[in-house]
Parts: structure tokens; C-alpha cells; sequence
């Protein structure tokens, strides 16, 4: 049987109820991170208010206009899922890997397994060229996959299915390079391609000064779960993005974190 917290007249309030507004609240604060600055969030504000009018028309006993709510509803929540599907999948990504690096590192306690914290020799190579690009105010985006497939997003490029080296990173975002334009995709340890096109965000809370490196980086965040590296042409900054948020203005430190975390 539930415990009884209070009861306040007609309403009685067990720890289950308490406990089910607190998942209903941070399933929907998610919800708002994931669509924050996109068209989407309008739509879902809109399906929100088009249920709760329906919820309040029901109580008052307004049958007619209850039954076509209930209609609208039931068609819309369709239209979500069509309509929201890149989200969907975003928030989807972002539960189970969250679930699944807990379950790793849960595992590797109760194993007494260490987790290696130094800098493999991919992570310098990388953190060596971004830091010499930076420096030039040579622009460059590199994007690691994690679990996610980059063919269902990122199109075009070269392929080259080649070693992460600190020359070739150099080599291909140089601006007399064939290669400079577009992103360079590390899958599986290695450089899959360059050169390839991204979706580029359509987020309005992103800062007036940000190029389309930063928009694009962003952009492909928001759609699978990568985590994408950006130097600055203009300002020769290095900047950060995941989950459709952009860190910028990163240290080497931070850099090298971001890294280590990314690989």
C-alpha cells in the first residue's frame, strides 16, 4: 500500500505521486533542452496547450468541444512523432548512452577496473594541429562519431580511411588544400573522410557572430549524438559542440578534456 503524505481536502498525495511529477519534470526539461531555440519548440508549446485546453474543457463537462480536442489531439500526437523525429531520435541517443556509460563505469568499479585518464597518441595529435590551426587562424571542423551512423546525416566528402596524424589534419585544412572546405569526420579511431557537408542549425539563441563552421558543427549535434571541434578563421578561437550546445573560446586544457571524453 502507498504511504500517505497529506491530504488536502479531496486530494490525497502519496510518495509515488510525488515521485511521478518529478520523472514527468525532468523528462520534460530534456524535452525543452533538445528543442531550445528550434521552430520544434513552438509546435510542441502549441500540442502542449492544445492538451491542456482539452483537459480543462473535459473537467468543466463541454462535451462537444472536448470530442474535437480529443480528435486534434489524437492526430496530432501522430504528427510528432513525423515532424519531431530528429529529436526524437536525439533524446532517445541521449538516454541510453547516459545508461550505458553508467552501466560501464558501475562495471568497472565493481571489477576494480582503472579507466586510463592519459592523452592517447590520437588525442595529441589532434590537440597539436588544432593548436597550430588556431594559431594561424586557419579555419577547421572535425567531427568524432560516437554510436551514431554519420551516413544517415553528414553526405559528400572525400573518403580516406586514414590514421589521425597531426600533418594531415594540417594538410587537409589548409587553405590552398582541395580538402579545406567542409568537416573531417574521425569514425572508429580514424579519419573517414574530409571535406564533408553538414546540416547546418537553424537555432536562434546562437550568437549573431558565429560562422556557418560553428552553425554546421552545431547543426550536426543537434541530429546525432558527435561531438564536433571548431577553430575560428576569423578570430583563430578554438569551440566545442554537443547536443546541439557550443562551448566557446576553449583552453588547451580544456581542449585536451574534451578530447580524451570525445575518443
Amino acid at each position: 500500500m502507498p504511504t500517505l503524505l497529506f491530504n488536502i481536502g479531496f486530494l490525497e498525495v502519496d510518495i509515488w505521486d510525488l515521485f511521478d511529477v518529478f520523472i514527468v519534470g525532468v523528462l520534460l526539461y530534456q524535452l525543452y533542452r533538445i528543442l531550445r531555440g528550434s521552430i520544434a519548440l513552438n509546435i510542441f508549446v502549441g500540442m502542449m496547450l492544445l492538451f491542456l485546453s482539452y483537459q480543462a474543457f473535459q473537467a468543466l463537462g463541454m462535451d462537444l468541444l472536448s470530442s474535437i480536442l480529443y480528435q486534434f489531439i489524437n492526430i496530432g500526437f501522430v504528427s510528432l512523432i513525423i515532424i519531431f523525429q530528429p529529436e526524437v531520435r536525439r533524446f532517445l541517443l541521449l538516454l541510453g548512452n547516459s545508461t550505458l556509460r553508467q552501466r560501464d563505469s558501475v562495471w568497472n568499479r565493481l571489477l576494480g577496473r582503472e579507466v586510463d585518464e592519459e592523452a592517447g597518441p590520437e588525442i595529441d595529435e589532434i590537440r597539436r594541429a588544432f593548436l597550430k590551426m588556431a594559431g594561424a587562424k586557419t579555419g577547421a571542423l572535425l567531427v568524432v562519431t560516437k554510436d551514431a551512423d554519420p551516413d544517415t546525416i553528414i553526405t559528400g566528402g572525400t573518403s580516406l580511411n586514414a590514421e589521425i596524424s597531426y600533418g594531415l589534419l594540417v594538410s587537409i585544412f589548409h587553405k590552398e588544400s582541395p580538402l579545406h572546405d567542409g568537416a573531417v569526420v574521425i569514425q572508429d579511431g580514424r579519419i573517414s573522410r574530409a571535406s564533408a557537408i553538414l546540416p547546418v542549425s537553424e537555432n536562434t539563441d546562437l550568437p549573431k557572430s558565429v560562422g556557418l563552421r560553428h552553425r554546421a558543427a552545431v547543426g550536426v549535434s543537434e541530429k546525432i549524438d558527435v561531438a564536433c571541434f571548431i577553430v575560428s578563421e576569423e578570430t583563430g578561437r578554438i569551440s566545442f559542440a554537443r547536443a546541439g550546445e557550443l562551448e566557446r573560446g576553449i583552453s588547451e586544457a580544456r581542449l585536451t578534456e574534451l578530447l580524451r571524453n570525445s575518443l
